[in-house]
């Protein structure tokens, strides 16, 4: 059957979207308190399980992913992240929160690994002469599936309960993720067009310095934007005193600004460069997060700032698949790019842990900081690329 390029990109959004929805976590702690008196701190840990299988699959199953195909991969991530949302749900009616874990974070996210890989690596490969706009794309639909979920999950919760919802959900983006999967495919040309290139072990990827200089930029970048969404509602409502109503359209906003901003910086990137766009993007949001202690005062200055870091995160994720090509080559690029998704699984436990550290909205100055010596670390990559 062929395939037609804009379809597959459709279908690479379908996935997205549908497993973007971990990051409207935050919509999930009030329903887990309220219900089963579970602290925001200990169900956080749901969310960062979660996107750490979602980077240790991407990262381990890369090569395996690309051997059976993005159907075959698209339907096993369906089937993780089905089985995580239902047996989450029943973890809630148990009132387990080691099940919770288990599934929601665990199940669930190998299922978001094997959903982000499949599109992130077949649609690249159909646009090979902007490889950033189409990476941007599909990436930008992760982000924009969290400002779907935002407004789903509250009015579900609301009429149907927290274990029905997730039930539901479960059921509606497995299936969504089933009819994506069923149209992505790889393009028939890929075979034809390949130079002779190394192919390298997965000792030379992680002991080479770029891989390494990669794999930092992409991890200081996400700390700080992941520890705002993991508890974006939670900030909304405890720094500048939102509303309930406010903070989810605040969450929402949040979602919509991750996906413009992997959409413009990746197609930034075609343009300028990778290197470029990440040292400018970086700069951006260092700046953003010593401005936001000082804008506790006042709530739209606050909002803007945080809107400008979250598209500044988003640009990481879209921008990193061809800046990993362009170092890499294609033969290297899924592995590669693989390996440095751990920085994600990575950053999703450490951000959040750096924001508990203190109650005091001065600790946004200590992800500046990182984003300072990200900085650093861009300036010695320019020298090994």
């Amino acid at each position: 059957m062929s395939r037609n390029k804009y379809l597959m990109v459709i279908a690479g959004m379908i996935m997205q979207l549908s497993i973007g929805s971990i990051y409207a976590y935050s919509k999930w702690i009030l329903p887990l308190a309220t219900e089963l008196n579970w602290e925001a701190h200990d169900t956080k840990t749901g969310f960062s399980l979660a996107i750490c299988f979602l980077g240790l699959t991407a990262a381990f199953m890369g090569n395996f992913a690309q051997k059976i195909g993005p159907t075959k991969t698209g339907i096993l991530g369906a089937i993780f992240l089905t089985l995580g949302l239902t047996g989450s749900s029943f973890a809630v009616t148990l009132g387990s929160i080691e099940l919770f874990f288990i599934t929601f974070g665990v199940l669930q996210g190998i299922g978001l690994g094997f959903g982000y890989i499949a599109p992130v690596y077949t649609v690249v490969k159909w646009f090979p002469e902007k490889p950033g706009m189409a990476s941007g794309i599909i990436i930008m639909s992760f982000a924009l599936g969290s400002l779907l979920a935002s407004f789903i999950i509250t009015p579900l919760y609301q009429s149907v309960g927290l274990a029905n919802t997730l039930l539901f959900l479960g059921g509606l983006y497995g299936f969504c993720m089933l009819l994506s999967a069923l149209y992505l495919a790889n393009p028939i040309f890929e075979n034809k067009t390949k130079l002779p290139t190394e192919i390298l072990s997965a000792k030379k990827i992680v002991t080479d310095k770029r891989f390494i200089a990669l794999w930092l930029l992409l991890f200081l970048n996400v700390c700080g934007g992941i520890a705002i969404i993991s508890k974006a509602s939670i900030l909304g409502e405890e720094v500048v005193g939102m509303s309930a109503s406010q903070s989810t359209t605040f969450v929402a906003i949040i979602g919509l600004f991750n996906g413009i901003g992997r959409l413009f910086w990746s197609s930034i990137s075609d343009k300028i460069g990778c290197w470029s766009t990440f040292m400018i993007f970086i700069s951006i949001n260092m700046i953003c997060f010593v401005l936001l202690p000082l804008s506790a005062s006042n709530s739209t200055f606050f909002q803007i700032i945080t809107f400008v870091i979250i598209a500044g995160y988003g640009a990481g994720f879209s921008t990193m698949p061809s800046f990993v090509k362009s170092i890499y080559g294609v033969e290297n690029y899924g592995q590669v790019l693989g390996y440095t998704l751990t920085a994600w699984s990575a950053a999703a436990f450490v951000g959040p842990i750096l924001l508990g550290l203190s109650h005091e909205i001065s600790i946004f100055y200590l992800f500046a900081l990182l984003l300072g010596i990200a900085l650093l670390v861009g300036i010695g990559l320019k020298k090994w690329i």
